[in-house]
């Protein structure tokens, strides 16, 4: 941050501009693997717990059953906003930008987030699953919580085009609505075998 400002009530920051191009989300994109790095260096640094950051357990209340919430929870500092314009690209690292939802909760949140944006751009959801596999905190995570969650984003961006149907929102909640149908569908065939 170069500079700070109020004026008129609004806080100004004036930051250094910083190099890159936007992300490639496309289906064998070299970036994939730069994104999902910094995605994994994130969830390595301290945040304290400031009362301006949202916690994951009341920022998805609206779509988690109450007695699934404490599997959002944690200590994770999240970007949450995956989007490939919030990713700048720049040689062999990927900066995050644009952190207007900066949230704690559980590690597998962000490989969640940036799943449904794979999807999007074209990725299956198994193979958009691959790319987020080298990050530990997804690896590590219990599958009934990556359930939840799935299930949660399906209602929430659902909820965000039905309030403002344009073809971007619609894409994205057809994206999430994708990523849970593959997440349902592993759990019948997991239950299936163990029958």
């Amino acid at each position: 941050m170069l500079w700070q400002t109020e004026v008129d009530g609004w806080n100004l920051l004036g930051f250094q501009a910083a190099p890159g191009r936007h992300a490639d989300y496309a289906p064998g994109s070299p970036d994939l693997p730069k994104v999902v790095d910094t995605m994994q260096r994130l969830a390595l640094l301290w945040c304290p717990d400031l009362p301006q950051l949202k916690r994951a357990e009341r920022r998805w209340a609206a779509y988690v059953e109450p007695a699934d919430l404490p599997l959002l929870r944690g200590d994770t500092l999240l970007h949450t906003d995956y989007s490939p314009d919030n990713v700048l690209i720049d040689g062999d690292a990927a900066r995050l930008i644009d952190w207007a939802w900066p949230t704690l909760g559980a590690g597998f949140i962000d490989p969640g987030c940036l799943i449904v944006r794979l999807v999007f751009a074209g990725h299956a959801p198994e193979q958009a699953e691959a790319c987020v596999s080298p990050a530990s905190a997804w690896t590590s995570a219990p599958t009934r919580a990556v359930d939840v969650f799935a299930s949660a984003l399906a209602r929430m961006w659902a909820q965000i085009a039905a309030a403002d149907p344009n073809p971007w929102k619609n894409g994205m909640a057809k994206a999430a609505l994708a990523w849970e149908a593959h997440r349902c569908a592993k759990l019948r065939m997991t239950e299936s075998s163990e029958s």
